[in-house]
Parts: C-alpha cells; sequence; structure tokens
C-alpha cells in the first residue's frame, strides 16, 4: 500500500531551512572546518523527519514527534551556527548597528536604564529574559493538550518563520552585542540571579554573533500576538512580561536598539504571513 505524505506548511518552513543551511555550508566548506560533520548532521535531520511525515501516526511517540520535531532539533540548529558564522563572516558588524543607534539618540540606549542598574533590578531582568525560552514551549504544549492541532501547525509555521529569519540574519549581520562592544561608564551591578544566569548562557550558548535581529523580542513579541489569538486575557497577561523581558535586553546590553526593532518587525511579519497561509483554514 502506498504510504501518504503528510507534509504541512510548517514542514515546508523547516524542510526550507535545513536544504538552505545545507547549500550554505556546502558552498564555503573550504571555510568551515566542521563542514562535513554539519553537512551528515543535516541530512540526518531531514531523513527523520521525511520518516516521520511518511508515518506520522504510526506510533504513539511518532505523533507527538510529528507536530514538536522543530522545537526538539532547533537547539542544534542554533548552535550549529557557532560553527558556521565565525569562519564565513569573521568581522563582526556592530559598529555598523552601533552607528544605526547613533541616528536615534545621542548616547547607547542602555545608558538610559543606568536609573535600574542595581542588582535587585538585574536579577528581575535577567528572570525575564530567560522567558523567551518558555513562552512559545508553553503556547505549543498548551495548543496540543487541548488538541487544537490546526491552530499549533498555524503557531508553529510562524515561529519556525520567525525563528529561522532571525538565524540568517545572524549569518547575514554578526554582532555580538553592546555588552562587548561598547565601554560603559557604569558595569552592570549584578545579583546572584543575574550572575547565574549571565554565566549559563555565556557556557552553554556557542554561538555570539546573535544580536540582529533580536530573537528574544521576535520570538515573545509573536508568541503573545499568538496567545491573542486564543485567549485575549491570557495575551494582556503574557504582554506585561513581554514588555518587561524587551527592557532587559537593552538594559542588560544584550541588544541594540536596531536589534529590537528589527524583531519587532520580524514578529509582526511572521504573524501576518502565517495569517496569509492559513486564512482559508482558520478563517483568519
Amino acid at each position: 500500500m502506498r504510504e501518504s505524505f503528510d507534509i504541512k506548511p510548517f514542514d515546508v518552513v523547516n524542510l526550507a531551512y535545513y536544504f538552505f543551511i545545507i547549500c550554505l555550508v556546502f558552498i564555503f566548506r573550504s571555510q568551515i572546518p566542521s563542514y562535513l560533520f554539519l553537512i551528515f548532521s543535516y541530512i540526518f535531520i531531514i531523513i527523520i523527519v521525511i520518516i516521520i511525515l511518511l508515518k506520522p501516526d504510526k506510533s504513539y511517540f511518532l505523533s507527538i514527534f510529528r507536530y514538536f520535531y522543530p522545537v526538539v532539533f532547533l537547539g542544534f540548529i542554533f548552535e550549529s551556527l557557532a560553527l558556521i558564522v565565525p569562519f564565513i563572516q569573521p568581522r563582526n558588524k556592530d559598529s555598523y548597528l552601533i552607528g544605526i543607534d547613533k541616528m536615534f539618540f545621542s548616547k547607547p540606549i542602555a545608558e538610559y536604564f543606568y536609573i535600574f542598574n542595581k542588582p535587585i533590578f538585574n536579577d528581575i531582568f535577567s528572570i525575564f529574559y530567560t522567558f523567551y525560552y518558555f513562552l512559545p514551549l508553553i503556547l505549543l504544549y498548551f495548543l496540543y493538550k487541548k488538541k487544537y492541532y490546526l491552530k499549533l501547525e498555524y503557531s508553529l509555521f510562524a515561529l519556525s518563520l520567525a525563528y529561522y529569519i532571525s538565524y540568517i540574519g545572524y549569518i547575514l549581520v554578526p554582532a555580538i552585542g553592546p555588552r562587548y562592544s561598547i565601554v560603559f561608564s557604569q558595569p552592570i551591578q549584578g545579583g546572584i540571579v543575574y550572575n547565574f544566569i549571565s554565566t549559563f548562557l555565556d557556557r552553554f550558548e556557542h554561538i555570539k554573533q546573535d544580536c540582529f535581529p533580536s530573537g528574544h523580542v521576535a520570538i515573545s513579541v509573536l508568541t503573545d500576538m499568538l496567545i491573542f489569538d486564543i485567549r485575549k486575557n491570557a495575551g494582556y497577561a503574557v504582554l506585561l512580561i513581554v514588555i518587561v523581558l524587551i527592557v532587559s535586553t537593552l538594559a542588560l546590553r544584550y541588544h541594540y536598539f536596531i536589534d529590537d526593532v528589527c524583531g519587532l518587525l520580524l514578529a509582526f511579519f511572521s504573524y501576518f504571513v502565517a495569517k496569509i497561509v492559513y486564512r482559508k483554514k482558520l478563517y483568519v
């Protein structure tokens, strides 16, 4: 019996990026020391995805993995940029981003937040900064648990699009951020929480040129927009978290102002592209 090939729009986005990154690594293979490892790793991921698309309902595990494979592979996809970006883009573009910020502000935007440069505030900002990692997972789990499968597909499409466009941004405009590129008159006054979180992220996030656009802003704002589609009250509650999260990206000197602006634009772009793609299915 012929197998059915169950491909959905979010699969297209994920597979398109996998093929794109394979082509990129192959083109620049002479500059990338780990190119064979990367190519075989991406091919392995593609094979796994194709198997899932061929047999999505053969087992309980596969039925879950069918929707959550983008999340499972996302960590590796992100971390693998550390083996690519520094070798094909050895010069960071922070000076250009600093120049754009100077068109809007007379000083680095982080200096406007010096009033909050206290251990208690920086600890709070650090906690809110980490919500970026959890908000989309909570949304996707909720949709799967409630069996809102069409809205789950819709959300996966929008989020995948935003993630991968931001990754392409890291490749095209590698930047390490204000905390490394600007000498501030005040060092960050961090408490125990800030010191732990910043050290943890520095140690386990190996790609450092991941400023432009701000994925923290893009994904967090986009997730909140998707939550608004489901429950407005929850959307307003999460909006407060997202606002503090955005402030934290600037106050903790992770991002330039232009990073956050482009992250915001990316959130709206991904959201409305998803609406266009799913307008007939979701009547949105």
